[in-house]
């Protein structure tokens, strides 16, 4: 009895291991194929990296933030263009549209956000925001990828 019960232990035990690789390597795809997305982003080489999370997939996303996301903010060194932008989301597989001119409004002091940019590919959405910290400053983008829900 002792044998049949240690036998019926190890299968289970294996099958909840197998189980559980199974699920790690499907989650693990998902969340690089999230990252090589964000790839497609024109970033320019001289643009400084500020800040990354990157929340893989799980099983169970237990959380207000939806799994997989990627948040990334560059410090872009000087003030940027329309064109700018535009060349930024390029390789984006849809369209992207913007709020409105990304343009500092010369009358404006402090921290504003400029422009604002959305798109979807159909199964992730994505937000490129442009943030100024104050006239003539060096300019922040952020890029923010969701899953279409």
């Amino acid at each position: 009895m002792k044998r049949i019960t240690g036998a019926v232990l190890a299968v289970v035990f294996v099958v909840g291991l197998a189980a559980f690789f199974i699920i790690r390597t499907a989650e693990d795809r998902v969340t690089a194929d999230m990252v090589s997305r964000a790839g497609r982003f024109g970033i320019p080489a001289d643009w400084k990296l500020a800040q990354e999370i990157v929340r893989p997939e799980r099983f169970m996303c237990i959380s207000t933030n939806p799994c997989p996301s990627l948040y990334r903010r560059w410090e872009a060194g000087r003030e940027l263009t329309d064109q700018d932008v535009l060349a930024v989301a390029s390789g984006l597989r849809g369209p992207m549209t913007s709020d409105h001119p990304c343009k500092r409004p010369p009358n404006v002091s402090g921290t504003i956000t400029i422009c604002a940019s959305r798109g979807t590919d159909g199964e992730y959405n994505y937000h490129l925001t442009v943030t100024s910290p104050g006239l003539q400053e060096p300019q922040l983008v952020t890029l923010i990828i969701r899953p279409v829900q």
